[in-house]
């Protein structure tokens, strides 16, 4: 994760990283969809009007397109993988606490499972 990718290229290059992430999925989402960084490595993304389905599709798209990317940092590469968890209202409403603790706990088992994967 980003936490490792500082420990081996630094904090300059870490930031780099961060901010290609975020150009990445700007790229991919629409201008009523909402990407907001929650922690140091962490990001949330809020898609309004969109079911599991959809929004896992998204998130598959949004790892692929991290991994198939390049980023260049002072003439080197630099390679990185995201992991995703997915949580929807569709069939239930719940408040945006709620959803952000299903995704986080969807995250988690993306992280255990081997990370580099989305989980629903």
């Amino acid at each position: 994760g980003h936490r490792n990718c500082r420990l081996i290229y630094g904090h300059f290059v870490g930031d780099k990283v961060l901010i290609h992430f975020t150009d990445t999925v700007q790229s991919m989402i629409r201008e009523s969809d909402l990407i907001g960084r929650v922690g140091g490595e962490e990001f949330a993304l809020f898609l309004p009007n969109t079911g599991l389905d959809n929004a896992f599709k998204l998130a598959n798209k949004i790892r692929k397109a991290v991994v198939d990317s390049t980023l260049e940092v002072d003439g080197e590469t630099v390679m990185y993988t995201v992991s995703l968890g997915v949580a929807s209202s569709e069939l239930k409403d719940c408040s945006v606490i709620e959803l952000f603790k299903v995704a986080d706990l969807k995250l988690y088992c993306a992280k255990d499972k081997g990370r580099d994967r989305v989980e629903k």
